[in-house]
C-alpha cells in the first residue's frame, strides 16, 4: 500500500487527525513504525514530497501523484493538509 494510501487509512481510523502537518506525519510514521513495503524506513524528503504532490494544488505538475489532499497554512505558519 502507497504512503498516501496508509494516511488516508490512518485519518479513518482516527489514528491520524486532520488537518495534519508534515511533522505529525513524520511522528506518526515513528509511532506506528511504518516503512516500505521492502522493509526500508521512508526518506524524511519523501514525506515532504508525497505531501506536496498529493496536493491539489499542486497543479498543472507532471508528477503521477493524485491530488487527494487540500492544504492551508494555520495560525502557527505551517503547512497543514487534510483529505477531501
Amino acid at each position: 500500500m502507497s504512503l498516501i494510501e496508509q494516511i488516508h487509512h490512518a485519518t479513518e481510523s482516527g489514528d491520524l487527525k486532520q488537518p495534519f502537518s508534515v511533522q505529525d506525519i513524520k511522528t506518526w510514521i515513528t509511532k506506528m513504525n511504518i516503512v516500505k513495503e521492502d522493509g526500508n524506513e521512508y526518506a524524511k524528503s519523501s514525506i515532504n514530497a508525497i505531501l506536496s504532490n498529493s496536493d491539489t494544488k499542486n497543479t498543472p505538475t507532471s508528477n503521477k501523484n493524485v491530488k487527494v489532499l487540500k492544504s492551508k497554512i494555520n495560525d502557527g505558519g505551517n503547512r497543514v493538509y487534510w483529505f477531501e
